[in-house]
């Protein structure tokens, strides 16, 4: 198989199980994207220097943070006990990361505050091995109620102060990328869709192996267990994946932040009306009719009316589940209001 020559890679080894257990995450991941912020805090060249320069909103946002937490407390605590644990490094501990982080921040942190103490201890011997000790990482390591509460402590006001403002932004995003993917995975499969995750990323079919660039080389055996994709907002230029073998396998990925075309609500409107228009706009993946409602005000014969004319044209996909029903944006439809 070609491969992306004498540069460090990452390769994922499908079975056709796996394939058809790909999934792609509709939300962004708490914990990822706070661990991966932290090391954005922590990259101080400006422009002009090794490396992809970070996105115009990235910076402004890195700018904004390191004002928030200068001179605080929380800045301090976030110096001395997370940064540390998570260092610009080819390696920082899993157990930050758990699968629950896709549930919203609390279960996340629940998890990470039960990981067990001899999986927080094995995996804080690798940090050190590979970067150094963090201070006060054994108190962690030998479940130390003060450190671990600090730990959570800590995650929690720095997600409020440095994620929480710009969440909703962050969603949206990855909204768009699911509805890229999904869009990609219905039309031209599931190849298609690993192929077109990243500009430098490479599917090869006939052995069914996905390779990206990577710090070092490195080979996941999904064997069955399948993979989840995880767009992040904060990831820097190429994918991230867990060390350890035995956990569930995903692959972290750097959302696209170039800005999205122009959309002219005005020239919708006069292609499919007003309403039509607002119907469209408010759908994207599995939107319920009381979002709907809520986003247009029109009426529940309204929307029915005028989803059933978008459904016929194929701009939007209908189902229907426990008593509500569900819309969904098509490629079609995607394209018309100008989406990618």
């Amino acid at each position: 198989m070609a491969t992306l020559g004498g540069a460090a890679r990452l390769l994922i080894r499908f079975t056709r199980e796996d394939l058809a257990r790909t999934r792609i995450s509709g939300r962004p991941d708490a914990l990822w994207d706070l661990v991966l912020s932290l090391h954005r805090l922590q990259r101080r060249r400006p422009s002009g220097t090794r490396g992809p320069l970070a996105p115009a909103e990235v910076l402004r946002w890195r700018t904004n943070t390191l004002a928030c937490l200068s001179g605080r407390a929380l800045g301090r605590r976030v110096r001395d006990h997370l940064l540390p644990l998570a260092p610009i490094s080819s390696y920082f501990p899993d157990f930050l990361t758990p699968h629950t982080g896709l549930h919203g921040l609390e279960p996340g942190l629940e998890t990470v505050l039960s990981t067990p103490r001899a999986q927080i201890g094995r995996e804080l011997d690798e940090l050190t091995t590979r970067s150094g000790a963090p201070t006060w990482g054994s108190d962690l390591a030998t479940g130390d109620p003060h450190a671990l509460h600090l730990l959570g402590g800590t995650l929690r006001d720095y997600f409020a102060t440095a994620l929480a403002p710009s969440w909703p932004a962050i969603q949206a995003r990855t909204t768009t990328e699911h509805t890229r993917l999904t869009g990609i995975l219905a039309t031209h499969g599931v190849g298609a869709m690993l192929a077109n995750l990243l500009p430098t990323t490479i599917w090869h079919p006939g052995d069914r192996v996905l390779e990206t660039p990577y710090p070092m080389n490195f080979t996941i055996e999904l064997q069955g267990r399948g993979l989840t994709l995880i767009p992040s907002w904060f990831c820097s230029g190429m994918p991230v994946a867990l060390v350890d073998p035995a956990l569930p396998p995903v692959l972290v990925y750097p959302l696209n932040h170039d800005p999205p075309p122009a959309t002219d609500h005005h020239a919708l409107a006069k292609l499919v009306g007003p309403t039509r228009a607002a119907v469209l706009l408010a759908i994207t993946i599995a939107t319920p009719t009381r979002v709907i409602h809520r986003r247009t005000g029109i009426s529940a014969s309204q929307l029915s009316r005028h989803a059933a004319v978008l459904r016929d044209n194929d701009l939007i996909t209908e189902a229907r589940h426990a008593g509500q029903t569900f819309y969904t944006r098509t490629p079609l439809g995607n394209a018309l209001i100008g989406g990618r």
